[in-house]
């Protein structure tokens, strides 16, 4: 690859000192009068720069200017009557800024709906001067939308695209006087469409820019006052006139938007459009488009998603059209994103912008759509769209929710869904997000333009209209349904309608980027908070100052002027590129060593809703007084680099001088990741059949009915390799794969694996009778049939190929199992979790201890007392916290805290208290230990709901739940509660809609929506509030305590853990470094209707540094990749090499098997513990390596979530061990010397090396 030509500021590095003298020689100034100040420009080799005057003296923020002070006076106004006749006018019109007669001053340009547009030019220090007429742009009698400034024919000069509603884009030519020539025909822009958004980029790599108008709809079909909707044999039939148009979807008639339109330039501004079905789009498989998509399109942007060099495009549609994503392939064709690329979308999408949020090297980007701020305001709202219900287990669906969306580039193509997690979920009814580094740190921050003429969702006003209607007056389409209108009628009919929707007033919202991925909402202190309907945005260096101003096309208002205040050093940079992409657009340009090591951002045109932005780009410089660098990848392929740059400067950067042709950038070989997807080897789907939770409880949270499936290792047959069981839901078979030694399974289908499930299998474990009779235990769920009369446990005799119900029934539905010999006799005994009372949530439940005697189970009636209406229980496991030999029972609880019982010799007794982990209450989902600190002593690591969730819980506000009665029916109703900052108490979180259904007393205590939103808890239950129950949280992260000996030290899992549900949890060193790492399975799909999924985790490893430290290893490093909402985990050496391989099993989906294949191998070890319990459950065992120690390991029997890990150990050697040492159950110890070279040891009682059995083979 050729190397980069480097230029300094000061330094000239040119191979030959005659050059260097010749620069010197040519530099020269140059002046231009730039608000109100001259900037000076001097001039280097392929570049020139500026100083720039900055203000010593402001704050972080804007200030709004007023007319007086801009002359800017245009309105974007929309009678009340042409509003009421096309609804889609409520959607404004956008503003453009560029410098059109290139005196280093940017100018404005405004579209008006149904008056004439303007074109203000920048006369300076903040004046304007409207030179509409003298310029020939003023676009009369002409509905205009959007508009864009564009060099189309590489002359130098911008010309002028604007997007008409029902004749496309007219396009204006600059002809370097200060005035336009109208050349829309010759230009072939023209359509009958209604054109919204434009976007250029040079897709195809010619030097051209091309033209992407995203089109709408001219008008909405609903407007039309009637529409003959033909009954056909007792069906609705759409007229073969509307088969374009409408379509039935979920039984519901639908409107068809419009296609959109890829127009080529032939680089002298005439555009050919491409085809949608001739190859230049594919589908996901590669495949040509068979018909032009017909969205409700309303903005796009062209950005390199993928770091290839190449422009991608994001295409951001209303309704319930679906977002498209366009990568680029180089070779003219766009296809479109993998399906599991992304997993969901907005459903309202208005605007997108793109920006690497993290520093991460990778672009990020925000999608907005309709949500409110303000709880009451939410309440007060209807959704845009009825909520629609997923199939179980289905992946490859990408849902749309109501909502914003900030999706986390993961580096690998795929993307996480993170806007809850960062506080970006809600910012009214908005319309363009743009990252814009407003404090000048580095870090990109957020303002989105937002509001409405009418808030067209409020709940009353929608009541109220419903109440006026005359009879007959159903459906406005199906003939005969309606007393016919004519046009005008109806048109006045819904003027009178939209009179009774309140105004939708909103600030343009702003959010201060943290730097880990939070932001703050800062609209009040960052001078935007004025309220309107603002739609497009426009940014600029008005004041030649170096940062980012801004400019808003308002509707019916004044059109808003925003100075930046900032005072923070800054580096501004403008590309001349070579003609015809003199702009350079496309082009990245990264300042290296400013306030962050690197920032990078792309030079775009047009790309944001309706509107487009001058294409100056402006870097933090930070506090650091130090050289930087530039660096351009130009769109061509060139490359710029320039050193010695200092702050306060703009620079200007010259493609014909500065940039070389470099080869394109290989992208580096990845590294083989640490997994492989073998899932092909037992083809396993788990079994749930739907169960409609919300029949019995309709205001619970989210489903119970979904919880499983658990699986284990184990060794069923006795041949030393261990098997694999995965439990089922109701109706399907417990799933028995026999591991034949060599890498492969095989499933057993004969008795009993081939009986079918009677209800739900919780825990899957593996226990052998002291007579060596192997017994798999199953937990029987009595969620849904709520009986009390069956086995809370089922036992798969494998000896006798029965099933057998050995232990009884009981009021709590079951959900862990974990097994331990707590008393030290040489026996296994088993926990059995209460999950839930079934109907009864969120009530406490009971759980159970069985002692062994060696062949069954017997009721330990006191240590059972203990566990009497304990609480929810979601996770358990049996681990020696104090070393003293004994394990104690640590459990996960929903609605409680990780509760530790002490075990002194078999008698148990809470000290949860006395640990400080009462202190952390939440909804955890599974736990178990692990010496992650590497001191010998067992930390705790549990799942939590994350902060990636609607739900937020602290100490200070912590989320309650109120449940009672509260209907009279004999059954536990709930409601959920929010703290409302007006009232500062806690109220409902959900609408009088959707708690009126299970408590219709609500619909008499609050007549309407509104009084119902300003409500709290205690007004809401009013005398009932005495007869009900409250519990809270307020912890929602997951979390890791670290075994201090007497206390627990609580630590948050690293941020990346946090972005979805955790459910199981498993400890090993998967990477055979000597450290513990973690796996996490993550998601939870199966959330009441309204709530979307939780599908931002893939599964995550976490690895250790032996201090206990975690980094988050990407999905493309470590080979885990599961898309489902996954329940269980098991970790065990399936083939024998020493390397620690994983299964994880979806709810409803394909159970996924993962081999390792890089890691270090280790030493596996296998314990010969006592007839009752073979394979040692319980011991803990530590390497030695000489003088040092690894870290411990315990051998569990149920842990994580539902599941079991092999008993084999395998233990990482990051040296030749020389010892190991073993706490056995019940406190005695050994140690073992470990031959030289040894791979496998099997280690009994008395610390003797037993004779290796043919799973122990050396590899």
């Amino acid at each position: 690859m050729l190397r980069p030509v480097h230029f300094h500021a000061r330094r000239i590095e040119m191979g030959r000192t005659v050059f260097i003298w010749c620069v010197l020689l040519c530099q020269f100034c140059e002046a231009r009068l730039l608000g109100g100040k001259e900037l000076e420009w001097h001039r280097e080799i392929g570049f020139k720069w500026a100083e720039l005057d900055v203000s010593k003296e402001g704050k972080n923020g804007f200030t709004l200017l007023t007319p007086e002070q801009t002359g800017i006076t245009f309105i974007n106004s929309l009678d009340e009557k042409a509003g009421a006749a096309n609804r889609v006018l409520y959607n404004g019109s956008g503003v453009a800024v560029g410098d059109y007669d290139n005196d280093g001053l940017p100018d404005i340009y405004f579209c008006s709906l149904n008056g004439r547009n303007a074109l203000y030019k920048n006369l300076g220090n903040w004046k304007f001067k409207d030179v509409t007429s003298e310029a020939g742009v003023p676009c009369d009698g002409q509905c205009c939308r959007g508009a864009v400034f564009a060099d189309v024919n590489g002359d130098g000069y911008v010309d002028l695209l604007v997007a008409v509603s029902g004749g496309g884009v007219i396009c204006f030519l600059n002809d370097g006087h200060g005035k336009f020539a109208k050349m829309t025909q010759a230009a072939g822009t023209a359509s009958k469409f209604g054109s919204m958004t434009m976007a250029l980029a040079d897709v195809d790599g010619n030097g051209t820019l091309d033209l992407y108008v995203v089109n709408n709809r001219t008008d909405d079909i609903r407007d039309q006052g009637h529409v003959d909707i033909q009954l056909v044999r007792g069906r609705l039939t759409i007229p073969p006139l509307l088969k374009d148009r409408l379509l039935f979807m979920n039984g519901q008639l639908m409107e068809y938007g419009e296609p959109d339109v890829l127009l080529l330039n032939d680089g002298r501004g005439r555009f050919t459009p491409a085809s949608w079905t001739d190859g230049t789009f594919l589908d996901e498989a590669g495949n040509r488009l068979t018909n032009a998509p017909l969205d409700w399109g309303l903005s796009a942007t062209f950005r390199d998603m993928n770091n290839d060099g190449l422009p991608d495009l994001y295409v951001c549609n209303d309704f319930w059209t679906p977002d498209r994503i366009w990568l680029n392939d180089g070779k003219g064709h766009f296809r479109a994103i993998a399906k599991l690329a992304l997993r969901n979308t907005s459903a309202s999408s208005m605007g997108v912008d793109f920006a690497d949020i993290d520093l991460d090297g990778n672009l990020d980007f925000f999608v907005v759509d309709m949500l409110s701020r303000d709880l009451r305001l939410r309440k007060r709202q209807l959704p845009a769209q009825p909520p629609l219900l997923l199939p179980i287990g289905e992946i490859e669906n990408r849902p749309q929710i109501m909502r914003n969306t900030l999706f986390l580039n993961r580096g690998d193509g795929s993307y996480a869904e993170i806007a809850n997690f960062g506080g970006l979920e809600a910012s009214e009814w908005s319309w363009q997000p743009v990252f814009i580094d407003v404090d000048l740190d580095g870090y990109e921050d957020l303002l989105i333009t937002a509001g409405h003429a009418k808030d067209v969702q409020d709940a009353d006003a929608e009541a109220l209209i419903r109440s006026r209607q005359r009879p007959g007056q159903g459906s406005a389409f199906v003939k005969g349904t309606r007393q016919t209108l004519t046009r005008e009628e109806f048109t006045e009919e819904l003027m009178q309608h939209m009179r009774l929707y309140p105004r939708l007033d909103m600030p343009i919202v702003a959010f201060h980027n943290l730097g880990n991925l939070k932001f703050q909402d800062v609209t009040a202190t960052w001078g935007t908070e004025q309220r309107g309907v603002h739609h497009a945005i426009a940014l600029a260096d008005f004041d030649g100052d170096g940062d980012m101003d801004f400019v808003v096309n308002n509707l019916g208002a004044v059109a808003g002027m925003y100075r930046n205040e900032t005072s923070a050093p800054r580096v501004s940079v403008r590309l001349k590129g070579l003609p015809p992409n003199t702009q350079g657009i496309g082009s990245k340009i990264k300042l290296l060593n400013g306030a962050v090591p690197v920032q990078s951002q792309e030079v775009i045109c047009g790309g944001r809703y309706m509107s487009g932005s001058d294409p100056l780009l402006v870097f933090a410089v930070g506090k650091a007084q130090r050289e930087m660098t530039i660096e351009v990848m130009w769109r061509s392929g060139k490359t710029s680099v320039v050193q010695g740059v200092l702050s306060n400067r703009i620079y200007e950067i010259d493609e014909r001088v500065s940039a070389i042709r470099t080869n394109s950038p290989r992208s580096p070989i990845p590294a083989q990741p640490v997994f492989k997807d073998v899932s092909e080897l037992i083809a396993h789907v788990h079994h749930e059949e739907p169960y409609d939770d919300f029949e019995r409880q309709p205001l619970l949270p989210r489903k119970l009915s979904q919880l499983g499936p658990g699986v284990a290792w184990i060794d069923v047959d006795g041949d030393g390799h261990e098997d694999l069981i995965v439990g089922s839901g109701k109706g399907g078979q417990l799933a028995v794969y026999r591991n034949d030694g060599r890498g492969g399974f095989a499933r057993i289908v004969a008795p009993p694996y081939n009986a079918l499930a009677t209800r739900d299998q919780t825990t899957v474990l593996g226990w052998r009778r002291s007579n060596g009779q192997a017994v798999i235990l199953a937990g029987s769920a009595c969620y849904e049939d709520g009986l009390v009369v069956g086995s809370s446990v089922r036992q798969y005799d494998l000896a006798v190929k029965t099933i057998n119900d050995s232990l009884p029934g009981q009021e709590s539905s079951t959900g862990p199992l974990a097994l331990a010999d707590m008393d030290g006799d040489g026996n296994l005994d088993l926990f059995v979790g209460g999950r839930v009372v079934p109907g009864r949530y969120p009530e406490a439940a009971s759980s159970r201890i069985y002692r062994s005697d060696g062949r069954r189970f017997q009721l330990d009636a006191e240590n059972s007392r203990l566990l009497e209406k304990i609480g929810l229980v979601s996770g358990a496991v049996w681990s020696d916290l104090d070393g003293d030999g004994f394990p104690e029972l640590i459990l996960a609880c929903e609605w409680g805290p990780i509760r530790i019982f002490k075990n002194r010799a078999g008698k148990l007794r809470e000290a949860t208290a006395e640990l400080g982990l009462d202190k952390y209450t939440g909804w955890w989902n599974g736990v178990s230990t692990g010496d992650i600190d590497g001191d010998g002593k067992m930390d705790i690591i549990a799942g939590n709901w994350g902060l990636n969730s609607a739900y937020r819980a602290t100490p200070e506000q912590p989320l309650k739940l109120y449940f009672g009665d509260l209907a009279g029916r004999g059954t536990v109703d709930l409601i959920e509660t929010e703290y409302d900052p007006v009232s500062k108490a806690v109220a409902p979180r959900r609408s009088l809609t959707a708690l009126s259904l299970a408590l219709p007393f609500l619909r008499e205590r609050f007549p309407t929506h509104r009084a119902f939103s300003e409500a709290t808890i205690s007004s809401v239950l009013g005398e009932q509030q005495a007869r009900v129950r409250e519990t809270e949280i307020n912890t929602l992260a997951s979390m890791i305590f670290f075994n201090r000996g007497n206390r627990f030290e609580a630590v948050a899992l690293p941020r990346e853990a946090q972005s979805a549900p955790v459910f199981s949890v498993n400890v090993g060193d998967f990477d055979g470094d000597g450290h513990e790492d973690i796996f996490l399975s993550e998601n939870f799909f199966a959330n009441q209707p309204e709530t979307p999924r939780l599908d931002a985790g893939l599964g995550l490893w976490l690895q250790g540094d032996g201090t206990g430290k975690l980094r988050a290893v990407p999905g493309h490093e470590s080979g885990v990749k599961v898309f489902g909402e996954q329940r269980g985990a098991a970790l065990a050496d399936f083939n024998e090499d020493g390397r620690v391989d994983l299964v994880v099993t979806p709810n409803g989906a394909a159970t996924k098997l993962f081999q390792n294949v890089t890691a270090k191998p280790g030493l596996r070890v296998r314990l010969a513990g006592p007839p009752g319990n073979p394979t040692g459950a319980g011991a803990m065992m530590r390497l030695k390596f000489g003088p040092r120690l690894g870290p411990a390991r315990e051998v569990h029997a149920g842990s994580g979530y539902w599941s079991q890990d092999s008993s084999i150990q395998v233990l990482g050697v990051p040296a030749p061990p020389t010892q190991l040492w073993i706490r056995w159950p019940g406190g005695s110890t050994t140690i073992t010397d470990i031959p030289t070279g040894a791979r496998a040891v099997t280690v009994d009682r008395k610390g003797a090396l037993a004779p290796a059995v043919a799973a122990d083979r050396s590899r």
